[in-house]
């Protein structure tokens, strides 16, 4: 297995799906009796690809598993017969998730809809109402830290599990510790349910009030893990972990005001800039390494791009490698790039790429925003 961590995703995830069509088969024949292992053996191959599809930023492939999570969450709760016509629609589903795994680039531009409303007439009238029932965990500043569907939140608190909300440090908890955000998710799927992952861009700052030297990745996460024991699992401090209860979560959206970040350009010099401008685009090549050092040199420049560009273009092809300090650095220019309106298009290597899916930030190569 590749040690890049989407291959690992995949990989992991077609082993998942090399079972389920006679898994599924297995469950049809019981004529609609129950087995409580063979549906849990069903529902963990949703569960965990969903878990993982998010932080990778699989939309398309995260919604429909999240979708047969939910079906197969009824059929464990027996609420939901797993007769044939049941059976086809699931092993029907499946079939459609084990052809994105196979291309994931391809499968995010494929329509599910009709897939997606054919799991969904599975469910009681109820549960149809409690999935498209958003509810949102805000944080003091009044911007949503999670947003989760209420039959999601609720079959996340069934049979006594506790309900958590984890930040690991990308930087402390996990990159310095010799790990990747992969094992992270693994490890928890392997003892609860994920009930939401992302990280917390707005966290990195910008590059007017300097970005922190910490990238959180938030977790929701429900367990039967008792809450005195729970750190020692997970291996962050005792002030990343939060206990939440279900009163927490709000219905009606939070308010995240939109920032705007003047910038002085006549601060710094134009003579000898490295900006290169084609057009209505500006160019900026970096080093062969990016790391802290360049990274600090980086942000000045992007503060002060060449006037009248929207378009920026930061080029990497010449960059050998880059750390979790660079990554920030992109990251915190990105959203800065966005509060000034203008785009900011990353280009690199297929070898940096690699060094960009390993550490979990691959989706910083997709289009400007």
């Amino acid at each position: 297995m590749s040690d890049d961590l989407m291959s690992a995703f995949i990989e992991d995830s077609k082993d998942h799906l090399e079972s389920i069509e006679s898994d599924i088969m297995a469950l049809e024949n019981l004529k609609g009796a129950f087995d409580e292992e063979l549906v849990n053996r069903i529902f963990r191959t949703a569960h965990s690809i969903k878990g993982a599809a998010g932080f990778f930023g699989l939309e398309a492939i995260g919604r429909l598993a999240h979708r047969l999570e939910n079906a197969l969450h009824l059929v464990r709760d027996q609420k939901v017969r797993p007769d044939q016509q049941t059976c086809q629609v699931l092993l029907e589903g499946f079939d459609q998730l084990s052809t994105m795994i196979n291309e994931p680039v391809a499968g995010e531009c494929m329509d599910i809809t009709s897939t997606l409303e054919t799991i969904q007439g599975l469910l009681t009238p109820t549960s149809k109402i409690e999935t498209e029932t958003s509810l949102q965990l805000c944080s003091n500043h009044g911007h949503s830290i999670f947003d989760v569907d209420m039959f999601t939140l609720d079959q996340g608190l069934k049979g006594g599990k506790f309900l958590y909300h984890i930040e690991f440090d990308l930087i402390h908890d996990i990159h310095r510790k010799d790990k990747t955000p992969y094992d992270i998710i693994k490890a928890l799927q392997d003892t609860g349910l994920i009930l939401d992952c992302h990280v917390d861009i707005g966290a990195t700052g910008t590059l007017e009030s300097g970005f922190a030297q910490r990238i959180p990745l938030n977790v929701l996460f429900a367990s039967i893990i008792d809450p005195e024991v729970i750190g020692a699992l997970v291996d962050v401090p005792a002030e990343s972990i939060r206990r939440l209860e279900r009163s927490m979560f709000q219905f009606h959206s939070c308010n995240e005001p939109t920032a705007s970040f003047p910038v002085d350009k006549d601060a710094v010099s134009k003579e000898n800039s490295p900006w290169r401008v084609i057009n209505d685009q500006a160019i900026l090549s970096l080093d062969e390494h990016f790391g802290l050092t360049q990274a600090q040199s980086f942000c000045r420049l992007l503060l002060h791009p060449p006037d009248d560009v929207a378009h920026l273009r930061i080029d990497l092809s010449g960059t050998q490698s880059i750390d979790i300090a660079g990554l920030q650095a992109l990251v915190a220019a990105l959203r800065t790039c966005a509060g000034q309106m203008r785009s900011m298009r990353i280009v690199s290597t297929e070898h940096l790429r690699e060094q960009f899916q390993n550490l979990g930030f691959a989706w910083l190569l997709g289009d400007a925003i």
